[in-house]
């Protein structure tokens, strides 16, 4: 056979071989964000679509950050990378194959003529025996695979958490701005009454200059509330990402009555707190590696197999098996300290999760007394507004029935503009420090959110009742 013939031949097996050893590395993007999306959105919420005009409740808000914040696809990416090293490490038990060519061509100079030699050999290898440590690194892959799932889910129990908290902030802030508008525009009137008061003689300069103060005051606050609006509505605007500057917001989240006992909650929080579950996992895969380490003493035995697949001269078809048995005799040492520095991460993985629980246990407990807390302030301020609304219809009777000044009904409005305020506020404040306890137990995900009740918003604005409906008809 001529040295062109060989040539062709061996590249046309070679070609081939290549061709057969690409057609395997494709890799689907979608398929692979797909594996932890299945993760994050275990409940398979719809996705949210904004309109311009939308109104946009927490509801949305939860949803489309779980939709589309880059942490949750960060994290996710990790445990993807965790999946993939436990395909790395169960590739340890079986067997792999390759192959390759090579051609000589050769001559002298001497006018000896010319030589050849075309081979493609085609080999496998596999280990019989690693000293155990193949069998440990696929658990350790295992317990890593869990730790990095619980993650993703505490990843999103902390955006969640930083949604609602910007989302009733904006409320509040928007709240605020309403209350010290209308404020404004009754010390705007008292402003003009005083005034018109001095005009006539009946009242003195230095009245007048602290009705402008007032005003002056209030404007002051009234732009710094307005620029937290836009400052809060960009931080909300970043963690949903989505362009909802305008929307309306309207909260549709109302707390159960019933908020169980502290010790129900931090049992449950050690139960189910994906972070604890997380260092859980952290340290199975840790011990794991102390015997990955130790395997390292033992001996290992493999076995080679190799294959003529072409060979020009010489016989096609010849094979032949390699038996390996290895046995470490001396290491420097190096084998004690790698046992010795897998001990000491399996002890640190140990400190952190005790570590933990006891910062879990506190969190909870934090959280717990703050909702109380928040609960009581709301009972309080309940009686608060009423009180001032009393107070108000009282001087704005006395008003009409010309035994009341009237900066007396201004200063009572104030009050009730105040006391709502502060109720609304604190309304707020208390589903807030109820999604913080939520957070601290584990439990605050999408399931929650998606069942949510809408409240009635007759029953918010009964005591909160809107102050410009209620001011006077009649100017002094």
């Amino acid at each position: 056979m001529s040295e062109r013939t060989s040539w062709r031949r061996w590249c046309v097996g070679a070609g081939a071989l290549v061709f057969l050893c690409a057609t395997g590395c494709g890799v689907d993007q979608k398929q692979e964000v797909s594996i932890y999306r299945q993760v994050i959105d275990q409940n398979k919420p719809a996705d949210v679509h904004i309109e311009p005009d939308q109104v946009i409740t927490l509801t949305d808000a939860l949803k489309l950050a779980n939709q589309n914040e880059e942490k949750l696809s960060l994290q996710g990416e990790i445990y993807l990378q965790a999946l993939i090293a436990k395909d790395i490490a169960f590739g340890a038990f079986l067997p792999t194959a390759n192959t390759g060519g090579s051609f000589n061509l050769g001559g002298s100079t001497h006018g000896g003529g010319t030589s050849h030699q075309a081979t493609i050999p085609i080999g496998g290898q596999i280990n019989l025996f690693n000293g155990f440590r193949d069998w440990h690194s696929l658990q350790e892959a295992d317990a890593t695979i869990e730790q990095q799932k619980q993650l993703v889910l505490d990843v999103q129990q902390t955006v969640l958490l930083d949604v609602a908290q910007a989302y009733y902030q904006v409320l509040t802030d928007e709240q605020s701005a309403d209350v010290l508008s209308n404020s404004l525009k009754l010390q705007q009137a008292n402003l003009t009454n005083m005034q018109a008061q001095e005009a006539v003689g009946t009242a003195r300069p230095l009245d007048v200059a602290q009705a402008q103060a007032e005003v002056s005051s209030t404007l002051v606050s009234l732009n710094q509330s307005r620029a937290n609006v836009r400052n809060d509505r960009a931080m909300l605007m970043f963690l949903v990402d989505a362009p909802i500057e305008q929307n309306p917001l309207r909260d549709d989240y109302d707390p159960p009555a019933d908020i169980s006992t502290l010790a129900r909650w931090e049992s449950d929080g050690e139960a189910g707190r994906q972070d604890l579950l997380a260092a859980n996992a952290a340290m199975r895969a840790a011990r794991q590696q102390v015997e990955v380490e130790f395997g390292q003493y033992y001996p290992s035995l493999n076995a080679t197999l190799e294959y003529a697949l072409y060979s020009d001269p010489g016989p096609s078809g010849a094979w032949n098996i390699l038996l390996g048995l290895t046995q470490p005799l001396y290491d420097a040492g190096i084998f004690h300290a790698d046992v010795r520095n897998a001990w000491s991460l399996f002890r640190q993985a140990a400190l952190t999760q005790i570590q933990l629980r006891r910062q879990i246990d506190q969190q909870i407990e934090t959280a717990f007394i703050n909702l109380q807390l928040a609960r009581q302030q709301l009972l309080e301020l309940q009686v608060e507004v009423r009180a001032a609304k009393d107070a108000y219809d009282n001087a704005l009777a006395q008003y009409q029935q010309g035994s009341q000044i009237y900066l007396n009904v201004l200063t009572a409005l104030n009050t009730l503009l105040t006391s709502q305020l502060q109720l609304t506020t604190e309304q707020f404040a208390q589903k807030t420090a109820y999604f913080n306890l939520l957070r601290a137990v584990g439990k605050l995900n999408l399931a929650m959110a998606l069942s949510a009740t809408r409240p009635s918003e007759q029953a918010i604005r009964e005591l909160a009742t809107q102050p410009a409906a209620t001011q006077p008809t009649t100017s002094p």
